[in-house]
């Protein structure tokens, strides 16, 4: 009857340790996150999502997010503000909104949802 409780004590301790790793890990150190927060379908739960950071010279950045499945597309901004998505198979990318909140751009493709944190796309 003990060794359940031990086996059961000593997963709650693993899981948590893991957790605070993650979160340590949540940034590069210089406050970039690591992923962003994402939902590929509509009413999905947010989860995380790889991404890249393009630049160009006349001040646009394109945000390049990865779903964990493969499917990638592209978000664009300028002067800080979002203008539009890349097209895919799911969607042309012109049905789509936007806001920023507590320095987060909470953006909306077709069905898909993106929090672009906007230190991602400040100027450097």
């Amino acid at each position: 009857m003990k060794t359940p409780i031990l086996i059961s004590i000593c997963a709650v301790i693993l899981v948590g340790a893991g957790e605070a790793r993650a979160t340590d890990d949540a940034s590069d150190g210089n406050g970039t996150p690591k992923t962003i927060a994402c939902a590929q379908e509509r009413g999905e739960a947010l989860g995380q999502c790889t991404y890249s950071i393009k630049r160009d010279k006349n001040g646009k950045v394109t945000v390049r997010v990865a779903f964990a499945n493969g499917f990638k597309r592209g978000l664009f901004f300028k002067e800080g503000k979002f203008l539009k998505a890349s097209v895919t198979m799911s969607g042309v990318g012109t049905n789509a909104d936007w806001s920023l909140k507590d320095g987060t751009h909470m953006i909306r493709v077709d069905g898909q949802r993106y929090e672009v944190p906007d230190i991602l796309i400040a100027d450097n």
